[in-house]
């Protein structure tokens, strides 16, 4: 799965001595907009995923909830790690000092966060559709050991489809200034850095990643929550899971929300649609903010969401966590590891 450059380096600019002052004042704005929304996400996307990690990997007995969210908090993580390098990017005004290597191991996290958040979210979903499905027989199945071995799977997927990023990674250089750039398309006759940078991608690869990660498992969920949304409505003996319910679905909302825009610049880029420029500039910062900010959004909808605000300002956040991952019903065997969450 390969990220597309059109939005993966809005920070690139060049000034020229005439620029007009309101041109500039939004390349200043989005510059600064950048930094502030990375390095908020950074310090709380590790803050908190940090936590749902050592909650959901070290506090809690193993099963297929804790074991979804772990791997989705590891995600997160592992991408907020690469955020200080994008922060850096931003101060320079795009220039990128730290060389191909880490250029190409930054675009290789991005494409693997993605692909493995929504592979997590979109599975998830069709666990949670079983369980209200089938409940009964779906309780002596969903054992850590499965969800396990189909978080490897996972994992190995998202790295394949990761994997041909470290191909087309590439840095240009021009007038002292370093770009590090997904290839996607034909570079030999660039001589200027300008917008015509942003908009070189191979049409079948931005919409082949535009369908995959989106018109694909989006419809999956959707359907998944129209059943369940059916049957909750159907049969009122349904043991009560709405909090669990709620906390998944917004999850979802809100990766799809932070990478719609993400994905929609390039389709129309490739569509021919204009934007004028330099607005089009901010508009791609943005999506970038919205992008990355998703990776410390989970921890903050498992406590806020999880349970009533007031609740929230009494316990200690650990506790939240903990209680939010854990669904209280009645039935022994459920409390001990087959809890439907």
């Amino acid at each position: 799965m390969e990220m597309e450059s059109s939005t993966s380096s809005p920070n690139v600019t060049n000034f020229s001595t005439d620029a007009e002052l309101p041109e500039e004042n939004i390349f200043y704005l989005a510059r600064a907009m950048c930094i502030t929304c990375l390095s908020l996400t950074f310090i709380l996307g590790i803050l908190g995923n940090g936590l749902v990690i050592w909650i959901t990997g070290f506090k809690m007995k193993k099963t297929m909830t804790t074991i979804w969210f772990l791997n989705l908090g590891i995600s997160d993580f592992s991408f907020c790690l690469f955020l200080p390098l994008h922060i850096t990017e931003a101060v320079l005004w795009g220039n990128w000092p730290f060389g191909q290597i880490i250029c190409m191991g930054r675009y290789f996290t991005m494409g693997l966060n993605q692909c493995a958040s929504l592979l997590f979210l979109t599975t998830i979903s069709i666990d949670r559709c079983i369980c209200v499905l089938y409940p009964i027989r779906s309780r002596s199945n969903r054992t850590s050991r499965l969800a396990t071995i189909i978080s490897v799977i996972i994992w190995l997927l998202s790295v394949a489809l990761s994997f041909p990023n470290f191909f087309f990674t590439d840095i240009i250089n021009y007038n002292n200034f370093s770009l590090c750039f997904l290839r996607n398309g034909s570079w030999d006759n660039i001589t200027t850095i300008h917008e015509e940078m942003f908009i070189l991608n191979f049409p079948a690869m931005v919409i082949s990643d535009f369908v995959f990660t989106f018109l694909i498992p989006f419809p999956i969920i959707i359907v998944c929550y129209g059943l369940i949304a059916f049957r909750v409505r159907k049969n009122k003996r349904i043991p009560e899971s709405s909090r669990t319910l709620k906390i998944i679905l917004i999850t979802v909302l809100c990766f799809f929300f932070c990478w719609v825009l993400y994905h929609l610049l390039p389709i129309i880029d490739i569509a021919g649609l204009y934007i004028e420029w330099p607005h089009k500039f901010l508009l791609y910062a943005f999506a970038d903010c919205l992008a990355f900010s998703n990776s410390c959004l989970n921890p903050v909808i498992y406590v806020f969401v999880g349970r009533d605000f007031k609740e929230s300002l009494k316990k200690s956040i650990p506790f939240l966590l903990e209680s939010t991952f854990r669904e209280k019903t009645d039935p022994p065997d459920i409390l001990e590891g087959n809890n439907i969450l």
